[in-house]
Order: C-alpha cells, then sequence, then structure tokens
C-alpha cells in the first residue's frame, strides 16, 4: 500500500514564545523637548480613531489640542486679515516652541502616516533550512481583522489630516506653514468674520423664535390647517344586533291570520321581518281578494294585536304581499356612531352623501343631497326633527372638508344650533334673526346667479364640472352650501312673501349652481309649507303628527299619523317610500365632538351679519326706490358708456343678484335712460352721453 507524502512539522516552544513576546512588544519613542519626561523612552497607544490625540497626556494644559470651532475661532481673531499672514509665518519660526511639541519632529512627516504598512520579512539564503512557524501565531491579529469589515483607511487619513490641517502643516523645508484662508469660506478680515458670526446668531436666535412660536400655536388653535375628522371614538355605539323573541312574534302571527278568519278574509301571514322600531308582517291574499278589505279591518287587527298603532302598506313595492307594521314591544335606537363606523360610506367619496337611519329590513338608508336637492322635514316637538337635523349636520363633519362644504344654520329658536357654534364648517355664524335670515337666503339667491355666470364664462353646466375644470387650470374651486332652516314657521311668519320668494328661486334653479335647502317646522300647515314651496321639493320626511291632515301636507297622502315618535320615519324621494327609524345622536356627543373642533380649528366666515344688516338697509331703501341705491349712478354711467343695457350685463359687471339687477334697470327706465322692456331683445340706450346723463341726474336730485 503506498503511502502519502508528507513533509513532518518541527515547531521549537522556545522560539513561539520569542515571536509571541515580539509580537506583543510594543513600539516605544523618545518624548519631544517641552514636555515632562522629556529624553525619556514612554509608549503610547496608537490608533486611527483618536485622530492625533494618544499625546495629550503629555501636554501641558495650556497646551492642550483645540477642537475644531476654537482653533476656528482663534484662527479667525488673531490672522483674520490677509495682510497678516506673511508676518504670522514670520512670528511662528521665531515662536517655534510655541507649535505643539509632536509637529516639531523632522522624523514624522505626513508621508511617514500616509505611507502603506509593510511587512519586513528575511528570506532565507539558499540551502538553508527553515524551520515551520506556526502562523496562527504570527498572523494571529491579522486572522482576526479578515473576518471583520476593514477600515477605509484612506478615508481615515483623510480625516485625519483635515483635522490637522487649520492648526499648521510641515512644510518641505521644515518651516511652519499657516493654511490659506479661502474668500469663499472663510472672511478676508477679523470684522467681517465677526459679523457673519453675529448673521449666523441671529439667523438661529429668529429659527429659535419661530419654532417656540410655532409650538405655541399647534397646541391651541390651528388655522388653516388639513382638515381631519373628529375621532369616531367621540361617537357612542350600540350593541350591533337586535334582538328578536321568536315567541313573541308567532303569537303574533297567530293573531293576524285568526283575525283574518273572523272577517272572511282569504289569507295568512308569510314571513315577517323585525326592523329596530316595528315589524312588518307580509299576508299572502287568496285570488279575487281586495287589498282593501284589509285597511277595512285595520282597527280590528289593533286591537287584537294590543298595539299602540299599527300602520298598513298595502302592497309592499315589489312584492305580491300586503305589509302590516307592528310595533316592537321595545324601540330599539339606532346609534350614529354605528353608521358612520361603516368604511364604506365613510369614505363613498361623497361630501354630501350623509346618513338618515335604518330601515325596517336593517338596511342602512343615506341621504344623498346633491341628488335630492333640497328637502322638507316636518314632525311634533319630540318627534325627533331636531336630531334627524343634528345626524344630518354632524355626517357632513365627518365627511366634507371644510374647504368642500360650508354650512349656513338658521336658527330663529336660538337653542336647536347653538352646540355648533364656530365650527370650521359654517359661512357665516349661526343666524337667530328672521332679517338676517332673510338676508342670508337673499345673499344665496345672489351667490347662485353669480355662480351661473361663472359657469357660462368657463362653458360648464354645473359645480361638480366646473370644479374639475378649476382643478385642470390651477383655479380656485367653489364648495357646496348647505341651507337648514329649523323652524320655517318662524320666518314666514314674519317675512313671508318674500322668504317663500328666496325659497322658491333657490328650489327652481340652486341645485347646478350647489346649493341645497333643507327645511324643517313643527307646523305642518299650509299657510307655512305653501303649494309653490312643496311643487319644486320632492324629498320630503315626515314624523310622528296629530293628524291626518298635517300627513297629507308634508307626503301628499296618510300614514305619519300612525307614527310612534322618537325617530319613527317616513322617507320618500318622490318615488320611494321608506319607513327609517333615523339616526340618533345624544348632546353629550355633539358637545364632546364640536368641543374639539373649536379647540383644534378656526372657522373661517365667507359673510357676516353686520353685512347682512347693512345690505338689508340698502335693499329695503333701493326697493322703494331703486335711485336711492348705492349703485344706480355707476350703474348709469355703464349702461351709457357702453350704449347697451340688460339685466345680465348689470350683473356680470357688478357682481348683484338678478333681483337687485331688475330694480336699478327700472329705475334707469323711470328716468328715461334706457326703454322700456322689449322682451328677448335689448333695451335701447336713450341718453347718449354722460354730460346728458349727469343734467338727469340733477334735474332727478
Amino acid at each position: 500500500m503506498k503511502k502519502n507524502f508528507f513533509i513532518p512539522r518541527i515547531e521549537e516552544k522556545e522560539e513561539e514564545k520569542e515571536i509571541v513576546e515580539e509580537e506583543k512588544k510594543e513600539q516605544g519613542f523618545t518624548s519631544p523637548s517641552g514636555t515632562r519626561q522629556q529624553n525619556k523612552i514612554v509608549y503610547s497607544s496608537i490608533s486611527y480613531g483618536n485622530k492625533g490625540m494618544q499625546y495629550e497626556s503629555y501636554r501641558d494644559k495650556d497646551k492642550k489640542t483645540e477642537s475644531t470651532e476654537e482653533i476656528n475661532r482663534r484662527f479667525l481673531e488673531t490672522y483674520g486679515s490677509q495682510s497678516n499672514l506673511i508676518q504670522s509665518e514670520r512670528k511662528s519660526q521665531a515662536n517655534a516652541s510655541k507649535i505643539p511639541s509632536y509637529l516639531q519632529r523632522e522624523d514624522i512627516t505626513p508621508e511617514d502616516v500616509k505611507r502603506k504598512r509593510e511587512y519586513n520579512v528575511d528570506l532565507p539564503h539558499e540551502g538553508e533550512v527553515v524551520k515551520a512557524i506556526d502562523r496562527s501565531l504570527l498572523f494571529k491579529d491579522e486572522a482576526k481583522k479578515d473576518t471583520e469589515p476593514k477600515p477605509d483607511l484612506r478615508a481615515i487619513e483623510k480625516e485625519y489630516f483635515e483635522e490637522l490641517e487649520p492648526v499648521t502643516s510641515l512644510s518641505e523645508e521644515g518651516r511652519v506653514k499657516r493654511p490659506k484662508v479661502e474668500p469663499k469660506t472663510e472672511p478676508k478680515d477679523q470684522e467681517e468674520g465677526t459679523s457673519i458670526i453675529l448673521e449666523e446668531e441671529i439667523r438661529n436666535q429668529k429659527v429659535r423664535e419661530f419654532k417656540t412660536e410655532y409650538e405655541e400655536k399647534t397646541t391651541t388653535k390651528r388655522r388653516r390647517r388639513r382638515y381631519r375628522a373628529p375621532s369616531l371614538d367621540l361617537l357612542d355605539q350600540g350593541r350591533g344586533h337586535l334582538q328578536i323573541d321568536k315567541v313573541a312574534s308567532q303569537k303574533q302571527i297567530d293573531t293576524i291570520n285568526q283575525t283574518l278568519e273572523e272577517f272572511g278574509i282569504e289569507g295568512k301571514v308569510v314571513n315577517y321581518v323585525k326592523g329596530p322600531a316595528v315589524t312588518q308582517f307580509e299576508i299572502s291574499l287568496g285570488g279575487g281578494i281586495k287589498v282593501e278589505r284589509v285597511q277595512n279591518i285595520s282597527k280590528n287587527l289593533q286591537m287584537n294585536l294590543e298595539c299602540k298603532s299599527l300602520r298598513i302598506e298595502a302592497p309592499i313595492p315589489g312584492k305580491s304581499t300586503v305589509g302590516l307594521e307592528v310595533p316592537n314591544p321595545v324601540q330599539e335606537i339606532v346609534y350614529l356612531g354605528d353608521m358612520l363606523r361603516d368604511k364604506a360610506f365613510l369614505n363613498d367619496g361623497n361630501p354630501l352623501n350623509v346618513a338618515l337611519g335604518i330601515a325596517i329590513d336593517g338596511t342602512p338608508i343615506h341621504l344623498n343631497i346633491k341628488e335630492m336637492p333640497h328637502a322638507l322635514i316636518a314632525g311634533t316637538p319630540g318627534s325627533g326633527k331636531s336630531v334627524c337635523l343634528n345626524s344630518i349636520i354632524m355626517s357632513i363633519i365627518y365627511k366634507a372638508d371644510p374647504s368642500e362644504v360650508k354650512l349656513i344654520l338658521i336658527d330663529p329658536k336660538f337653542i336647536e344650533f347653538s352646540n355648533f357654534e364656530d365650527i370650521p364648517h359654517l359661512a357665516t355664524p349661526i343666524i337667530n334673526e328672521s332679517k338676517i335670515a332673510q338676508g342670508s337666503l337673499r345673499w344665496a339667491v345672489d351667490e347662485m346667479e353669480n355662480r351661473y355666470l361663472k359657469f357660462k364664462s368657463a362653458k360648464r353646466k354645473n359645480i361638480a364640472s366646473y370644479n374639475e375644470y378649476m382643478e385642470e387650470t390651477g383655479g380656485e374651486k367653489i364648495p357646496y352650501f348647505v341651507i337648514i332652516i329649523d323652524e320655517l314657521a318662524d320666518l314666514m311668519a314674519i317675512a313671508g312673501n318674500q322668504v317663500e320668494e328666496y325659497i322658491q328661486r333657490i328650489a327652481q334653479k340652486a341645485r347646478a349652481a350647489g346649493i341645497h335647502l333643507i327645511m324643517a317646522t313643527q307646523r305642518p300647515s299650509t299657510d307655512v309649507i305653501k303649494g309653490t314651496v312643496k311643487a319644486n321639493i320632492l324629498t320630503r320626511i315626515a314624523f310622528a303628527v296629530t293628524s291626518q291632515v298635517d300627513s297629507f301636507t308634508i307626503l301628499d297622502k296618510s300614514g305619519a299619523e300612525e307614527l310612534l315618535g322618537k325617530g319613527d320615519m317616513l322617507y320618500t324621494d318622490g318615488v320611494h317610500e321608506y319607513r327609517i327609524q333615523g339616526a340618533y345622536i345624544s348632546e353629550k356627543e355633539i358637545i364632546r365632538i364640536t368641543s374639539f373642533l373649536n379647540e383644534t380649528y378656526e372657522p373661517e366666515y365667507l359673510f357676516n351679519q353686520d353685512d347682512l344688516r347693512e345690505k338689508i338697509v340698502q335693499e329695503h331703501m333701493a326697493d322703494t326706490d331703486p335711485r336711492n341705491d348705492e349703485l344706480f349712478e355707476p350703474v348709469a354711467r355703464y349702461v351709457v358708456e357702453m350704449q347697451s343695457g340688460s339685466i345680465s350685463s348689470i350683473q356680470s359687471r357688478f357682481k348683484v343678484g338678478f333681483t337687485r339687477a331688475q330694480s336699478l334697470m327700472h329705475g334707469l327706465e323711470e328716468l328715461e335712460i334706457v326703454s322700456e322692456n322689449k322682451g328677448t331683445t335689448s333695451r335701447d340706450v336713450l341718453v347718449k352721453t354722460l354730460e346728458e346723463l349727469e343734467e338727469k341726474l340733477k334735474g332727478d336730485q
């Protein structure tokens, strides 16, 4: 068997010890002059990380190496002027002892530090036997370094010399030279350097003051900041499910079937659905049985079921059954917080899609104000009318940015909307005076007319397309306006004709302009809700009322008199009708949310009530005599200069509403400045020169 060839390894322990000792031996150096241990062999731990500070322990206290900032500052104070550089070089030669000791040594140069480390290895002579050496001992430290990430020595050396460079450097002749001052980085004289330092300190002080002021502002109120809706944790939360008593429901089914049998009506209950407030039983009738027969025995059914009220829906839309709605023993509360926690609804991208309540079958019902576009709400006190308005406002707060939707709240009773004061969505402070409310409605009419002029110039048809155009062109978008009136009867009693006119104009034309009107009243009589108003408002919400007549006034049909109150409502959009249990939000919840908004944001009103009062006075004077209007003379001069007169041109030029422009035109007609109305064609201007106009105006006075 052939053996493998190998060379035996011979090691000597004594040589190993010598090598190890020689490896661990530290290199000494002779301490320089001027130190406490002059001409003695001393040792210092040398590494690249200390950046030349390993000799600090051997220097006097007054010769300690300064930091870079201290060196730069002292250098500017002593050698700030370019003309002093040469003198400083001469002084440095004469006072060489002032130079740090380790820089005076001629045997240490930058080239020595930059020179790469070399290992001196004695090669063996020819024929000499070399004993094996344990390489693990010889290169023990090097093997350890191979496993560790290697530092960038060039970068460390460069950083080391940059640290030393501002102090001094060694020249080829051994002289000490101060580094040249770059004009871009250092000032040329001491005065300039001092001014720069002062400017920097002033700038830093201003930055600190700005940060302090900003922190103080952000801890109190934040104006014009990005809007974030209040936390949903501020809203109460329900149990999330309805309790169904199957035994009680089956007992009611048996009672209904027995009553139908007693009156000879062929039919039976085939299904039932329990809602928050009522349970709807579906009755399937036999062939040839009229649905009116079930309606005729409604009082008998109510008596046998022992319920407070009973409503019959004959037939149920989309089904072949008759619906019998029986109140539940316990009326469940539908919390607005539960509806707003629906992420699909909260993030649907429509800021005017508000939560209304839950239908009988458990379906959430939302009210899209954009498609509505106006609503009429009526009900007796305590029926849930005001809570419904609060839910609509709160939905807008959670879904809409104040720059997207602005609210105009009119509260003649002073107490219904008081908790919403100073919220960021308000276009004006809450209006309590009837005359100011009238002025705000007129402001809305003028805003509607101005918006249509903007749409015309931009060649757009409605607010949605206009805002898209503004976003594309970098223009300013306009917000939606929602006007909410809590008690319409008070306004109609004080200024019925004018309020009715403004409401009618808004209801007819304001949808495309993005202005929506929601009116509520607790007295749904014909003198409050007139036919001209109802004709343009298709969305109606009826809460519990006292009589069938009031139900007809609101819904044009009966049914509201059978409602239970406490949020039980009938909602119709002009096509479909739903029975809904309205979303509930308590006063405590409203206070929590509005307090958060008041502490976080400030309102940005578009107009105030003082401006409205002034306009009311001016318009009253203008209504009695258009020539008392402050715009009458400017409009007259404009018409004469242009030799053309029309209501639309006055609206566009002077930014006024249709009513005021029409009144001004009538005043011009009375003074014979323009001709009478010619229908579709524009009026003729009878006055040709401004001099003639001035004579007419003076003669009129």
